[in-house]
C-alpha cells in the first residue's frame, strides 16, 4: 500500500497542478509527507532542511552558475549532505531522519522555482486530500 499512496499523490499532484497552476513542492513530495502524517517531527524536520538547502543554494548562486540541472543536483546534495553532517555530529541525539534522501532537495528546488509560501501551502493542500484518501480507504494517516 506503501507504494499505492505514493503513486497516488503523483496523480493527484499532476492534476492540482494543472488546475491551479502551481506545483504541491514536487510531484512525489506529496505521498511521502502524507505517509509521515503520524511523525510529525520527521516531517518538521524534513521541512527544516528542505529550508536551510533552499537558503544555501541560493547563497551558491551568487558565486557559481546554478540553474535547471546545476540547481537541482545542487540541491538534492545539499539536502544530503546538512542530513548526514547533523547525524555525524551527534548534536541532535534522537533527531527524528528525514524523509527519504531525495525529498528535502526536491522541495528546496520547488521553493526556489515557485516561491515558499506557493509551495507550502500547495503542498498542504494536496496533502489533506490525500490524507482524507489514505482516511477512507482504511490507511490510517494519522493514527486516528
Amino acid at each position: 500500500m506503501y507504494y499505492d499512496i505514493v503513486v497516488l499523490g503523483v496523480i493527484i499532484s499532476v492534476l492540482f497542478s494543472e488546475l491551479t497552476q502551481l506545483s504541491p513542492a514536487g510531484l512525489v513530495v506529496p505521498g511521502y509527507i502524507a505517509l509521515n502524517l503520524k511523525s510529525p517531527e520527521r516531517v518538521f524536520y524534513t521541512l527544516l532542511i528542505a529550508f536551510v538547502t533552499w537558503g544555501i543554494v541560493k547563497l551558491m548562486g551568487n558565486v557559481m552558475i546554478l540553474y535547471g540541472r546545476r540547481s537541482f543536483a545542487a540541491s538534492i546534495l545539499v539536502a544530503f549532505l546538512i542530513d548526514w553532517l547533523i547525524t555525524m555530529s551527534g548534536l541532535f541525539l534522537g533527531h527524528p531522519n528525514m524523509i527519504g534522501c531525495l525529498v528535502a532537495g526536491i522541495m528546496a528546488r520547488e521553493f526556489e522555482r515557485q516561491g515558499l509560501l506557493k509551495s507550502i501551502l500547495s503542498l498542504g493542500i494536496v496533502v489533506a486530500v490525500l490524507a482524507l484518501i489514505m482516511l477512507l480507504i482504511g490507511h490510517p494517516a494519522l493514527g486516528l
